[in-house]
C-alpha cells in the first residue's frame, strides 16, 4: 500500500511538472521534464531496492541511517513536543538524551572541528518528512527525487542560457549518465546537493538581474551546501570570486591568469587561516578524513579498496597530491577493478567522458565564441573537487557516487567546447 500511494502521488507531480511552464526546457519538448522526473523515479526505487535486498544491514545502509534515526525524532513530537522541538532546533540539552542515545548516527568524526554536522541535517530533513510520509520510506524516495529533479532543472537551464540556439538540447546529455541518476536521486547527501548546486549556480549566475529570486536562490543554495558538505562550497569559492573579476574579460589568456591567480591566493588564505581557527582548518579535516577512511576500509575489508597516497597534515602534502587525486577521480575505476555491474557501468562512464573531452577537442567550436571565463568557472568549480575526493577517498564505490554531484558539469564542459554540427559534418565525411 505504501508503493501505491508513492506512485499515486509521485504522478501528480509529475503532472504538475507537466503543467507548470516555469519547468520547461528550451529545445525540448514538454514531455521531457516530467519524463526526467520520470527516470529519476525509477533510479530512486532501484536505490531503494539495492540498499534493501543487497546491503541488508540497515545501520550501515546509506539511505536507512538516516531514516532510521529520524524515527526517534518522529517519535518525540508525539510523546515530547518540547524534546521534538529541541531536537529539530539544534538544542543541546540532556532531555533530549533519552532520543540521540538511540541514534547510531547522530554523532560523527571529527564533529568538534567541523562547522557543521551534516549527518544531523539528513537525520532532521528526514524527520520533517516524516511529518508528510507517516513514515512511509517510499515517500521518501519520492521527495528526494524531487529535490534532486529542481536542482537538475535549474542546472538545465543554467547550461541552456550559455548555448547557442540549436544546441540548447544538447543540454540534457548532462543528466543522463546512469551513475548520476543512480546516486542522485534517493535518500542520499548527494541528492540534497544537486539541488545546492543547482540553487546556488542559477542564482550567483543570474545575480546580475538584481531579482529578489536570484538572490534568494544563491544564498539558500550557499547555505545548504555550507550544512550538507561544506567542502564542497569551499572549493566553488575562488571560482565564484574570480568570475565577477574583469568579467569583461572573456579570452582564454587573460581569463585563465585571473583564475590561477585566485586559486593561488585562495590556497594561501587556507594556509594561513588553518592553524588559527580548528573549525576553518581544511587542511587538518581533509588529513583527517583520508585517514579515517582509509582505516574504515581496511577494518570493513572493503572489496573496492584502491591505493591512496597517505596525507600528513601540511598544505604542502596536500598539493603535491592533488594530481594523484584528479587522475583517481577522472579514472578510476579502471575495467580490471570492477567486481559488480555498478562498477562496471562506472569504468564504462569514465570511458565515455573521456571519448565525449576528446571528442569537444577535435571538433571544438572557433575560440571566438567561447567565453573562457564561463570555461574556466566551470572547470575551477570541478577541478579542486575531484583532487580533494580523489585523494580523500580510498574506496572506489565511495569515489564514484561523491563525483556525480559534480559530474553535469563535466559534461557540459564537452557539450560546450564541441561544435556539434562540425564533428557530425567531418564524421559522416569519412
Amino acid at each position: 500500500m505504501g508503493l501505491l500511494i508513492a506512485i499515486l502521488i509521485a504522478a501528480l507531480i509529475a503532472f504538475g511538472i507537466y503543467r507548470w511552464r516555469a519547468m520547461r526546457l528550451e529545445e525540448l519538448p514538454a514531455w521531457v521534464p516530467p519524463a526526467l522526473f520520470g527516470l529519476k523515479l525509477l533510479f530512486g526505487f532501484a536505490l531503494w531496492a539495492v540498499y534493501t535486498f543487497y546491503y541488508k544491514d540497515r545501520s550501515t545502509s546509506d539511505i536507512y541511517k538516516f531514516y532510521d534515526d529520524a524515527h526517534y525524532i518522529h517519535t518525540a513530537c508525539g510523546e515530547n513536543k518540547a524534546a521534538f522541538i529541541g531536537l529539530m532546533t539544534c538544542r543541546e540539552d540532556s532531555s533530549l538524551t533519552a532520543y540521540t542515545s538511540q541514534m547510531k548516527n547522530w554523532e560523527r568524526n571529527f564533529t568538534d572541528r567541523m562547522p557543521f554536522n551534516e549527518n544531523r541535517f539528513m537525520i532532521r530533513l528526514n524527520a520533517a518528512m516524516m511529518l508528510l510520509s507517516g513514515e512511509n520510506m517510499h515517500l521518501h524516495t519520492v521527495f528526494f527525487c524531487l529535490l534532486s529533479f529542481i536542482g537538475c532543472i535549474l542546472l538545465l537551464k543554467v547550461f541552456q542560457r550559455f548555448l547557442p540556439d540549436g544546441k540548447k538540447k544538447w543540454a540534457l546529455l548532462t543528466m543522463l549518465f546512469p551513475s548520476f541518476l543512480f546516486w542522485t536521486s534517493g535518500g542520499l547527501k548527494e541528492s540534497i546537493m544537486i539541488l545546492a548546486l543547482g540553487l546556488l549556480l542559477y542564482g550567483f549566475l543570474s545575480i546580475r538581474e538584481r531579482k529578489f529570486v536570484t538572490v534568494l536562490s544563491f544564498l539558500a543554495g550557499a547555505l545548504l551546501l555550507f550544512v550538507i558538505k561544506y567542502f564542497l562550497l569551499l572549493c566553488l569559492l575562488p571560482a565564484i570570486v574570480a568570475y565577477y573579476i574583469l568579467s569583461g574579460k572573456t579570452d582564454m589568456k587573460a581569463a585563465g591568469i585571473k583564475y590561477l591567480a585566485v586559486l593561488a591566493l585562495s590556497v594561501a588564505v587556507v594556509a594561513i587561516v588553518s592553524p588559527l581557527a580548528p573549525k576553518l582548518d581544511f587542511v587538518f579535516l581533509i588529513a583527517m578524513k583520508q585517514k579515517h577512511a582509509i582505516a574504515e576500509a581496511m577494518y570493513m575489508k572493503a572489496g573496492s579498496y584502491s591505493y591512496v597516497p597517505p596525507l600528513e597534515q601540511s598544505i604542502w602534502s596536500i598539493l603535491k597530491n592533488l594530481p594523484v587525486g584528479l587522475w583517481n577521480a577522472m579514472e578510476k575505476p579502471y575495467l580490471w577493478h570492477t567486481r559488480n555491474p555498478m562498477m562496471l557501468l562506472s569504468a564504462l562512464e569514465n570511458l565515455a567522458l573521456i571519448a565525449l573531452l576528446v571528442f569537444a577537442i577535435l571538433y571544438k567550436t572557433k575560440r571566438t565564441e567561447i567565453n573562457f571565463n564561463l570555461l574556466f568557472f566551470i572547470l575551477a568549480c570541478t577541478i579542486p573537487y575531484l583532487c580533494l575526493i580523489g585523494i580523500m577517498t580510498p574506496v572506489l564505490g565511495n569515489l564514484v557516487r561523491y563525483k556525480v554531484v559534480v559530474m553535469p558539469l563535466l559534461i557540459y564542459v564537452a557539450v560546450y567546447v564541441a561544435d556539434i554540427r562540425r564533428g557530425r559534418l567531418l564524421l559522416n565525411s569519412r
